[in-house]
């Protein structure tokens, strides 16, 4: 028959299952968004890095026992949603705020705020300083399928064509004479004009139409105990402003000079 554990050893065994039960790790099932850098930047050696990938990082250092699984996977904006739905995936990262996403997943801290600008070919000399102003040209818009403007701009009437979620084809688009402009946060339109090497063919019109915060968001369908684990560590790097430093780090590069042609600099 099995002897007790003396009290001193009977302790450290209860210690020791307790910390082991602590260490466990909490695998969070994600997904990259496609075609959105750099909030998510795919590498052609297949590196992954951008602002999500550095939050998630920053997140797994925070609390140790988050381990953040299929970020390296980029899917559309309805099939996250889809994920965060059904339970399939837990979390998503910056995102803005909608009715949807409200219903399907927990809205945690806010990131960072964006600005909705918009790009036109180089050609084409119009300005437009507001919303109302687009309104009043009722041009065909190009955007990202599942885009949460998309739906804002639908509901002040105006054409949508948002049947892709590669903004690179979208701004194509436009430079093929199919929809007039691309209508996307200020931070990718800099980044793919540049990457794609486009400063000749597109511009980016200055006025900012709207700004907006996004949100890391946790699906409804997630185990307390991760809801639990995320929450900690997102209010810990908005606090310590490591969420910050993470935007600034990627935001730190030209917007309109030599490497991005702007509206400003057409003659």
């Amino acid at each position: 028959m099995p002897q007790p554990l003396p009290p001193l050893a009977g302790a450290l065994f209860l210690f020791s299952l307790a910390a082991a039960s602590q260490a466990q790790t909490v695998i969070v099932p994600t997904l990259g968004q496609e075609s959105i850098p750099p909030k998510w930047v795919a590498r052609d050696n297949g590196g992954l890095e951008g602002i999500c990938p550095d939050i998630l990082s920053a997140m797994e250092k925070m609390e140790p026992r988050l381990k953040f699984t299929g970020h390296d996977d980029f899917r559309s904006l309805p099939m996250i949603e889809q994920g965060l739905e059904s339970g399939t995936i837990h979390a998503a990262c910056a995102l803005l705020d909608s009715e949807r996403r409200r219903k399907i997943a927990h809205q945690s801290v806010r990131l960072y705020v964006v600005k909705h600008r918009l790009a036109a070919t180089i050609s084409d000399k119009v300005t437009v300083d507001t919303i109302d102003d687009l309104v009043r040209l009722k041009p065909l818009i190009t955007t990202a399928r599942g885009a949460a403007y998309a739906e804002q701009l639908q509901q002040l009437g105006l054409e949508v064509d948002d049947s892709t979620g590669d903004n690179v084809t979208n701004l194509r688009k436009i430079m093929g004479g199919h929809g007039r402009f691309v209508y996307m946060n200020e931070l990718t339109l800099t980044w793919l004009i540049r990457e794609q090497r486009l400063q000749d063919k597109v511009r980016i019109l200055p006025a900012v139409l709207k700004e907006e915060p996004v949100y890391f968001w946790i699906s409804k369908k997630a185990a307390p105990q991760a809801v639990h684990l995320m929450q900690h560590a997102l209010q810990k790097l908005y606090k310590n402003g490591e969420l910050n430093r993470i935007y600034e780090r990627w935001t730190a590069v030209p917007q309109c000079g030599a490497s991005v042609r702007c509206i400003s600099d057409v003659p």
